[in-house]
């Protein structure tokens, strides 16, 4: 046989085995053999963190926030992670936020040092952990249900189940380097959500091999993109939980009615609160935020204050994921959704989007999404002859491009999210807030006659008086 001809036989013949003798674990140690294997790891970088569901428009990217500084410590045996960031410009909720989580105990650090417990972060701040290069490599190890695919470059592809629930993917190259981590998380908005990690421009500290380039999406948006500026290997890294973080749990959903008028109710008991309207033949329900559990709580009230009449129409001031969480619920529910018409072809959408993570009432129960959309040309309007809604848009608002206001002319009360949230009676600020003072405009602009102001966030419906202390006008 000609020389050449067995040299590439024989090539080939040991490829193929190596292949065949490739593992999961056999890859995952290579990649950790190069890499290294630290027990903790800090890591300090710059860029930008983007606030997530936050868009000025539906289906846009998030708001991006630069930072002027950010440090993560990771203690991988702990399952324990520190964050610290600091914001170029003042931020919700903070310019400077510090997020711990250790196991299943997760809580913030005030400016004042004193913990505040976070217990339904628990589970995404663990998660992050292990999408992390290091952690993603010692996850798979422990994995039982790791598989191994190549891809068309070559790369390794190693995918498992993390934390019980999540199926992690990640891919290491032929340099043994993991470049990519991605998973698929819950929404309530979004439904099933993916979350990506990429990784490159690795470098060498103390022995172990280290991305300076991370760059996360979510929901197909970026959520983080940073450049790592230091990296110390095995640091001290204990976090003790600390004692009233370690017995707190996620407080039941509570649900504080306050009548405001004939037929209309202000539904509070937590951070967002929604408005109850009877009308003739059925109910109207302003704003339903944060999650499929609130949206039921407040249903299940609605019910209680005007039995035997269905929800009809849901009205949504804006997209805002904290706000328009709970929308999939109503339309389980077979209401019609009410949004900026901008708003239309996110929600169509993201109501028909799978929530296999999370099933909720909408995927058990699919319908098809009613949508009215308001425009800024003209009010939309529901009357039974006695009790009117009106639904105006306020452009001008910096927050987001898709605002609108809800306005009851019987009892005189406006229903507004994010430009007022009433706290502190006296206030006075200067300056006005802009979005304070925009609504203020819109509401010269559109004519309305208030005297209550409803706010979906704040400390609840204030007289309209209070309000114009607020922007200077009285």
């Amino acid at each position: 046989m000609n020389t050449s001809i067995k040299t590439f036989l024989t090539v080939g013949l040991c490829c193929f085995l190596a292949a065949c003798a490739s593992t999961p674990k056999s890859v995952v140690e290579g990649a950790q053999k190069v890499m290294g294997d630290p027990t903790s790891i800090q890591y300090s970088a710059n860029g930008m963190n983007a606030f997530f569901g936050q868009a000025l428009s539906a289906g846009k990217e998030w708001p991006r926030r630069q930072l002027t500084s950010y440090t993560r410590t990771i203690n991988y045996a702990q399952k324990s992670s520190s964050e610290q960031l600091n914001f170029a410009q003042p931020t919700f909720p903070s310019q400077q936020q510090n997020a711990e989580v250790n196991g299943d105990k997760a809580w913030n650090v005030g400016a004042n040092g004193a913990p505040v417990a976070q217990p339904a972060n628990a589970e995404a701040r663990q998660l992050q952990i292990w999408l992390t290069p290091h952690g993603f490599l010692k996850s798979a190890l422990q994995a039982t249900d790791a598989t191994l695919t190549k891809a068309a470059d070559g790369s390794s592809v190693i995918a498992f189940t993390a934390m019980g629930k999540y199926k992690l993917t990640g891919t290491i190259d032929s340099a043994n380097m993991v470049t990519k981590v991605e998973t698929t998380i819950a929404d309530p908005v979004l439904g099933d959500t993916p979350l990506v990690a990429t990784y490159s421009d690795y470098k060498d500290y103390n022995g172990v091999k280290f991305p300076t380039k991370i760059v996360q999406t979510q929901g197909g948006h970026e959520v983080w993109d940073i450049l790592v500026t230091a990296v110390q290997i095995n640091p001290p890294a204990d976090l003790p939980v600390p004692a009233p973080v370690q017995a707190a749990t996620a407080p039941p959903v509570a649900v504080q009615t306050t009548k405001l008028a004939d037929g209309v109710w202000f539904l509070s008991g937590g951070s967002h609160h929604s408005l109850v309207v009877n009308l003739k033949d059925y109910i109207a329900v302003v704003e339903a935020p944060l999650s499929e559990e609130r949206s039921m709580a407040v249903i299940a009230e609605a019910k209680r204050l005007v039995p035997n009449k269905p929800i009809k129409y849901v009205i949504s001031t804006h997209h805002h994921f904290d706000h328009s969480g709970g929308l999939r619920t109503y339309v389980a529910e077979g209401a019609t959704v009410v949004t900026h018409d901008s708003n239309r072809g996110f929600f169509e959408k993201t109501f028909q989007a799978p929530a296999s993570m999370a099933p909720d009432a909408l995927s058990k129960t699919p319908k098809s999404a009613t949508i009215q959309g308001v425009t800024d040309k003209e009010k939309f309007e529901l009357t039974d002859g006695k009790q009117t809604i009106d639904v105006y848009s306020t452009p001008g608002d910096t927050h987001t491009d898709e605002m609108l206001v809800v306005y009851l002319p019987a009892s005189k009360i406006l229903v507004e999210a994010d430009s007022y949230s009433p706290n502190d009676p006296n206030a006075k600020p200067s300056p006005v807030p802009p979005n304070a003072m925009n609504l203020y405009n819109n509401i010269q602009r559109l004519k309305l006659n208030v005297a209550t102001i409803a706010p979906i966030h704040g400390r609840g419906a204030v007289p309209y008086a209070e309000f114009l202390t607020f922007v200077g006008k009285r």
